[in-house]
């Protein structure tokens, strides 16, 4: 884990959750845009120029044991492994702070794991395989769901289903997870969804400060209708995706 910014003094910090292929022994030695540590400078940056007036942070969390290939990942251990030290980091970071979660890939199964048990107003899930569950009401009742997937993302043609460890779960977009879909501009593939300066990025950016009303459709730069309820629960109506 590494952290970017002064967190303990932050108003926003965002948690950044790799996927597959990512570990410690690579932490500092990947380069590129896909590297998370490079991720995470840039969403950095980007929050800090698009909200000068706050205080920001990322924390960059490789605290579980990614699986290192496709044939890996449809096994759910590592996810439900690695979310009690996800939830439990939420827990700690300073509780005046907006906490965005933001999962890339398997990470955003890591992700949806920890939210009934963490502390989160916001998770973001990008080129999600699944959220690790099968219903709303299982990823608590007081986070919004927000989801990206690029048209030509692979990840929309990978199999969805839970049994015990093998699967892992139901997509964001799924009527029975309803998360609210942005736009991610003209982004491509599975890994370009932090693009510098796209539109995917932006919107990252936009719910991780709290600009729920500046964050865009998909296809279009109309911003999103606000959802009727500010939080989803498991009683509540959930907002259209």
């Amino acid at each position: 884990m590494e952290a970017l910014g002064e967190v303990a003094l932050a108003d926003h910090i965002a948690i950044l959750v790799p996927g597959n292929g990512h570990h410690l022994g690579n932490y500092f030695t990947e380069r590129g845009p896909v590297a998370p540590r490079a991720r995470g400078e840039l969403l950095l940056r980007t929050m800090q120029a698009l909200a000068p007036g706050s205080r920001v942070a990322v924390v960059v969390w490789v605290g579980y044991h990614a699986p290192r290939g496709l044939a890996a990942a449809v096994s759910n251990g590592p996810a439900r492994a690695g979310a009690a030290d996800l939830a439990e980091l939420t827990r700690v970071l300073p509780r005046a702070a907006h906490l965005t979660l933001i999962g890339h890939s398997y990470g955003s199964t890591v992700c949806g794991l920890a939210l009934a048990a963490g502390r989160a107003q916001d998770c973001v899930a990008l080129g999600s395989p699944g959220m690790g569950v099968w219903r709303r009401h299982e990823l608590g009742t007081a986070t919004r769901l927000w989801a990206a997937q690029a048209d030509s993302d692979w990840i929309r043609l990978f199999p969805r289903g839970r049994f015990r460890r093998i699967g892992l779960g139901r997509a964001p977009l799924h009527p029975a997870l309803g998360a609210t879909r942005f736009g991610t501009g003209d982004v491509t593939g599975h890994c370009g969804y932090y693009a510098e300066h796209s539109e995917s990025l932006r919107n990252i950016t936009r719910i991780a400060v709290g600009r729920y009303d500046e964050v865009t459709a998909p296809g279009t730069s109309a911003v999103i209708p606000l959802p009727r309820h500010t939080r989803l629960g498991a009683d509540t109506e959930v907002a259209a995706a």
